[in-house]
């Protein structure tokens, strides 16, 4: 069975984890580019490079898509609700570290 793995790639405070939260593939649809998820949307999603599964990554963009053009303005974000408190009520955990090593080189790489 194939899950689809929500990602955030960094946490306030905690930006050297990664916090995932899975969800079996047949309770919803896939997830695509610019969805809603939770009060962020989605950056892009990624079929798994594994290739033995057919898990999907959901990277999840908490910076909701204005973080380049905010940078063009010379404006930085000044609230995100991406603490570890909030993503642990949400269902996210953190990766393990193989789990965190594989979606930083092999999922987030090809973002």
């Amino acid at each position: 069975m194939s899950s689809i793995i929500y990602v955030v790639p960094w946490a306030i405070c905690d930006t050297d984890s990664v916090y995932v939260k899975k969800v079996n593939a047949d309770e919803k649809e896939l997830p695509s580019k610019g969805d809603a998820c939770e009060e962020w949307c989605i950056r892009n999603v990624i079929k798994n490079p594994d290739r033995r599964s057919k898990d999907v990554f959901a990277i999840v963009d908490v910076y909701n898509g204005f973080a380049d053009s905010l940078n063009e303005k010379g404006m930085s974000v000044f609230s995100l609700t991406n603490s570890e408190d909030h993503l642990t009520e949400l269902g996210y955990g953190k990766a393990d570290d193989k789990e965190r090593d594989f979606i930083k080189t092999k999922v987030l790489k090809a973002v």
